[in-house]
């Protein structure tokens, strides 16, 4: 068997040249030749046909070869293109290249001026490397180039200070961490007294006393302010009276040693740390008692800040840690969603936060080495975090604050700027235990510091910094690191800002069960969210139900879910188009977060669930998380049923190492959670070495779906289904090219879900479905789509590849719809073919049975009237949902 004569481009350069050297080799030697590219992005629109073959840099040489070779397995490569663009790190792309056809190798250079790897081209290659060369002379010795900044620090000795600083800096280890030391027996026995007390810092601040304490004291949960003087000298303690009393210090104290002479003083439960600076709105304190109500073990409850009208808003209470630029300190303040409160946040503003009593007494409160302020608040948000106890951002409680009203005044800009990175330092120095998390914030820090002095004439601030990096002194006994209970990743990833938590309706005192899932299952974008959302609603007549669930942005929750659920927290999703090298399925990958790891756990400690539910097969991986609880696995379809269905339609070589991936994720998944669901009695023989297997079918909201009165449209097809998923795409495609050429006069309308341009360019390697034609039109998501049901003569299903169940086919049956489908279509379903639907396999005979339907109507009228009888009797959320109420009533009982 003769093999083709290809040519293969390796685009080993920046994206935006992929088109332009794509035709470019498209040009050279034998121009009618097809091309094979090799690149890691998809090539554009404009460049020429070609094949494109994906270059993962995650995955390595190996997995990368192996894909190429699968892809030229029945080629004979004439030309193999090599682009080489300077400063692109795409050598193991290039080394594939010489690999794949050793002798036939043209470079191409980024002006897309191109040699052969050979003798002939001896003087091309030598006028190539000489260009290379004079470019390297060049760039080197101008400012940015290595030699020259050698050079320039041979005449500028002082220029070493920052390099040395860093080097040695980087060299840091952390302390030992100890451990807390028990709390005290008259500790626990004390009775702490009701109300809440407010300390309050001041120095030669009366004005602002006098404007914030009457707000203060107008409030009924206070029972005491305490007035720190720090060494005031405008009559400050004059104001003292009823409620108020002053702690009056002779000379000024940094801010950590003012707060904590009244925080020893403190008696009550709570105390709330308060700047004079601020201003505070009705019923501020009441909003952060009620989050010790809301949340267990609760270290400090932390208020919303606004700042004056016309300044841009600094900070907003929502306090994360987000490492963003590389010269920015990684620590922001986030903008909070509208409905968000309660969510996690890595520390509370010493400002305006409440604390509990205990707590912050037993860890020492605020640690004095802060001088004179700044990061002391985050300093101590972790050492509670570090004990598990968490600190939550509570919207309802606002406050102006009137940005640094006495700083300003006291220390000039460049003393706080220093303050902030040298208390940075002796946070990470001081309260972070776990060597791994040390090293990376350490090192971040230090490189950050290094990186914005690495200028001609670096500010003192930097230097200063780095050099307290290298030199930070002698630990003290009371600033040595607490051993951590909670894992210190799993603080970051809390205080990421990737959480948003949302209340929604009080508790009931029911048992809880914890739904994880892949998306917000509203709107009811597809078949995986309506099933959700109806068995959400069933769940929620009986238990109380926490929903966390992942989105690709954050923002509001919607009003549906908020009505069913206690609290409802969303994690966002970091989206990345290449895969690592690793035994995990993409869509799994896909699903694996740190943020949403830690929010699962946190919220089984906090909830103690009886059961935590986990939608989707690529949430086996948070089984572990759910524990002590038990784990249920809800499987929407088998996936390796689904990927061993596409590759019998066709080979590929990436569905085939998904595959064999899939079968070792899955089968691994189904051991070790607690209970498998499944959607029918197809899908439970699927299941082998599970614990548990239960089937619960999909079903249709009966009172929602109904018969239309209205008579169809003549000759109107339907086909609904997301794009996202890609046996949808392929059916599509399959039906326009194969079964819509055999049919006349119809029109289909498709209902592709969201993003459908998007998931259509995604998969185009796979399938190119050919939409754009006469009488067929396409929509994205559309919220009801009971107009579309009612106007179709015909509902089709032409899946060549499906797992689990289609929920489309039982609402289209629910809508009293004749339908249409391949085996399929209606896989899992309990249907007669013929009686319920009529059934065919191929292209010939699904175009007659829509014709057949079309022209008889009697035949129309018979199946629209059986299939709403089949889904009434069989297919209601309301008898599914009993299934599913004696399936967590056994699991109660098992766990008791």
């Amino acid at each position: 068997m003769s093999r083709a004569l290809v040519k293969v481009a390796f685009a080993s350069g920046s994206e935006d040249l992929i088109g332009e050297f794509v035709q470019a080799v498209a040009r050279m030697g034998d121009t009618g030749l097809p091309i094979y590219l090799v690149s890691e992005f998809r090539p554009p629109e404009d460049a020429p046909p070609c094949h494109w073959i994906p270059w993962n840099p995650g995955q390595g040489w190996r997995e990368n070869r192996a894909r190429i070779a699968w892809h030229l397995r029945a080629a004979e490569v004439r030309y193999c293109a090599i682009l080489l663009q300077p400063r692109q790190a795409y050598w193991l792309m290039r080394f594939a290249g010489l690999a794949t056809a050793p002798g036939r190798v043209y470079f191409f250079n980024e002006n897309y001026g191109h040699f052969p790897l050979h003798i002939r081209g001896t003087v091309q290659i030598l006028r190539h490397l000489a260009w290379r060369a004079k470019n390297w002379v060049r760039f080197e010795f101008r400012p940015g180039g290595s030699i020259y900044t050698w050079l320039w620090r041979c005449g500028h000795p002082f220029s070493w200070e920052r390099p040395i600083y860093a080097r040695l800096a980087a060299w840091r280890r952390p302390w030992a961490a100890k451990a807390l030391p028990p709390a005290q027996e008259q500790d626990e026995k004390r009775n702490w007294e009701a109300g809440l007390t407010v300390v309050i810092p001041s120095r030669d601040g009366r004005a602002l006393l006098e404007r914030i304490l009457p707000q203060v004291t107008a409030q009924q949960e206070v029972t005491r302010v305490i007035v720190v003087d720090n060494g005031s000298s405008d009559g400050s303690s004059e104001l003292a009276g009823g409620k108020i009393e002053f702690v009056v210090s002779r000379e000024p104290l940094s801010f950590a040693a003012a707060v904590n002479k009244g925080i020893a003083l403190c008696r009550t439960r709570t105390v709330c740390l308060l700047n004079n600076d601020m201003e505070i709105e009705p019923g501020f304190f009441g909003a952060l008692q009620q989050a010790f109500e809301v949340v267990p073990d609760l270290f400090c409850a932390t208020a919303q800040i606004f700042l004056p009208p016309g300044q841009r808003r600094e900070e907003t209470g929502k306090a994360v840690y987000w490492p963003a630029g590389a010269k920015d300190l990684p620590l922001r303040c986030l903008e909070p969603l509208p409905g968000e409160s309660y969510s996690p946040v890595l520390y509370g503003s010493g400002g305006c936060s409440l604390y509990d009593t205990a707590k912050l007494q037993r860890i020492g409160a605020f640690k004095e080495s802060f001088r004179p302020a700044y990061v002391e608040d985050l300093d101590v948000g972790w050492r509670g975090w570090q004990q598990g106890w968490p600190t939550v951002f509570v919207a309802a409680a606002k406050v102006v604050h009137h940005h640094r009203s006495t700083t300003k005044r006291v220390f000039s800009a460049a003393t706080i700027e220093l303050a902030v990175e040298q208390n940075f330092l002796r946070w990470i120095l001081g309260s972070v235990a776990d060597p791994k998390v040390f090293r990376r914030l350490w090192q971040a820090a230090v490189g950050r510091l290094n990186l914005r002095a690495a200028v001609p004439e670096p500010a003192p601030v930097e230097i200063f910094a780095l050099r307290f990096a290298a030199f930070p002194g002698r630990l003290r006994p009371w600033d040595q690191p607490l051993l951590p209970q909670l894992a210190e990743e799993d603080i970051l990833a809390l205080g990421s800002g990737k959480i948003a938590s949302f209340p929604g309706t009080p508790r009931r005192g029911k048992p809880l069960l914890i739904v994880a899932s892949c998306y917000l299952p509203f709107p009811l974008s597809h078949g995986g969210a309506v099933r959700i959302f109806n068995l959400l609603r069933e769940a929620a007549r009986d238990f109380d139900v926490v929903l966390q669930s992942f989105v690709d942005q954050a923002g509001a929750v919607p009003e549906e879910l908020l009505a069913l659920c206690c609290e409802v927290l969303t994690v966002e999703r970091a989206g990345a188009h290449a895969q690592r090298t690793t035994h995990l399925p993409r869509a799994v990958e896909d699903f694996e977060s740190p943020p949403f790891a830690a929010t699962l756990r946190w919220l089984v400690r906090r909830y103690r669930p009886f059961a935590v539910q986990l939608e989707f097969t690529q949430l086996a991986q948070y089984a572990a998380a759910a524990s002590p609880a038990r784990s249920i696995l809800v499987e929407h379809d088998i996936t390796v049923d689904l990927y061993r269905q596409l590759l019998e339609r066709k080979e590929d070589y990436d569905l085939r190492r998904e595959l064999e991936r899939w079968t070792e994720f899955e089968e691994r998944a189904w051991r070790e959670v607690d209970t498998v669901v499944v959607m029918s009695n197809k899908d439970q023989a699927a299941v082998k070495g599970a614990k548990r297997v239960e089937v619960l079918e999909n079903g249709v909201d009966l009172e929602r779906f109904q018969p239309s009165p209205a008579a169809p449209q003549a000759q109107r097809l339907l086909f609904l289904a997301s794009f996202a998923h890609l046996p949808n795409l392929l059916a599509l495609g399959w039906f326009l090219q194969e079964v819509w050429p055999r049919l006349e006069g119809f029109h289909l309308h498709v209902i592709a879900g969201k993003n459908p341009d998007y998931w259509m360019d995604f998969y185009r390697p796979q399938v190119d479905a050919p939409w754009r034609q006469a009488n067929v039109s396409l929509e994205g998501f559309v919220s009801d789509v009971r107009p579309a049901y009612a106007q179709a003569e015909v509902v089709i299903a032409p899946l060549g590849a499906s797992a689990g169940t289609n929920i489309k086919i039982l609402e289209a049956m629910a809508m009293g719809k004749a339908i249409v489908s391949t085996p399929g279509g209606v896989n899992g379903l309990a249907l007669e073919a013929g009686r319920d639907f009529l059934l065919a396999p191929d292209a010939a005979g699904f175009a007659e049975a829509i014709a057949r339907i079309s022209r008889d109507a009697a035949l129309r009228q018979s199946l629209e009237q059986q299939a709403r009888k089949t889904v009434e009797t069989r297919y209601g959320w309301g008898a599914i949902g009993d299934r599913q109420r004696a399936l967590y009533e056994s699991l109660r009982a098992t766990a008791q």
